[in-house]
């Protein structure tokens, strides 16, 4: 499926009429906190460079209690505690067994034990812990391909987290907007060519989009993904923020990309 390059005339471009926006591009600071050591698995689904950039973006929106839709080994969570100084807590919904164990190693051993839980449940339904209208902030990365769409992965875990086998679009939106409070914000992360498919998903669920963030692999280059912020209720075009560029020269991230990966001393692999 095509995705039409050209830009709606309604959408405000580059930061124009947005002057009020709380997003800010990453800039370094003096004092940042240790660097996180993410444990994952050492087979099947790890975090990509999607999770950085996700947490990039969302940090100067993220306030408040934080629910991450599908936390994976909690990553984004963890991102998030160090990026967003009005963040007071944080909680993870993950359906697999083995991602879940990861996310509350990582918690525990980042120092997060008692501001950031992760819980198992399917957040299609109730979960423990996550009552509706609780959040001010939900985030996600969720799977990237439409449900029998695509080429299957042979391993249940990547493919879990990388087509819709669990989880429609439809439905990430329908539980984002349950749980988040009035004047609430959801931002997540989806392939450029699915931009189609967010407005009429925001707005059957109140939901409005805020702000939209094209990423390009580098400078010339087609769109590859969608940075997106949408917030309960309200009225007006979304504003388009300055495009992102994910390498700069001689191979490297761009310098805001870079400014969020240096949080990690690394991420380790587990043998089991």
């Amino acid at each position: 499926m095509s995705c039409p390059r050209k830009r709606r005339s309604s959408t405000r471009r580059s930061g124009r009429g947005c002057s009020s926006s709380p997003w800010r591009e990453m800039t370094a600071s003096p004092g940042n906190p240790p660097p996180l050591v993410i444990r994952q698995p050492g087979r099947g689904y790890r975090f990509s460079i999607d999770s950085v950039l996700l947490a990039g973006f969302a940090a100067p929106f993220c306030r408040g209690k934080v629910l991450d839709l599908g936390t994976g080994c909690g990553v984004l969570l963890l991102l998030l505690s160090h990026l967003s100084p009005g963040m007071v807590s944080g909680t993870g919904v993950e359906l697999q067994e083995d991602l879940l164990a990861f996310a509350r190693e990582n918690f525990r051993g980042s120092g997060f034990a008692g501001r950031l839980i992760a819980v198992k449940g399917d957040f299609r339904g109730d979960v423990p812990g996550v009552a509706p209208g609780a959040f001010d902030f939900a985030v996600s990365n969720p799977p990237y391909g439409r449900a029998g769409r695509g080429r299957r992965n042979p391993d249940p875990g990547k493919e879990k987290a990388r087509h819709e086998v669990t989880c429609t679009l439809p439905e990430l939106f329908a539980a984002a907007a349950r749980s988040l409070s009035t004047a609430g914000r959801f931002a997540f992360i989806l392939p450029y060519p699915r931009l189609p498919e967010i407005e009429p998903c925001a707005v059957k669920e109140g939901l409005r989009v805020e702000f939209l963030r094209v990423v390009h692999p580098r400078a010339g280059d087609p769109p590859s993904r969608l940075l997106c912020c949408a917030v309960r209720g309200g009225s007006g075009a979304p504003c388009e923020l300055p495009p992102l560029y994910l390498h700069g020269g001689a191979g490297k991230y761009a310098p805001e990309v870079e400014q969020v990966c240096r949080l990690f001393r690394g991420s380790q692999r587990d043998r089991r």
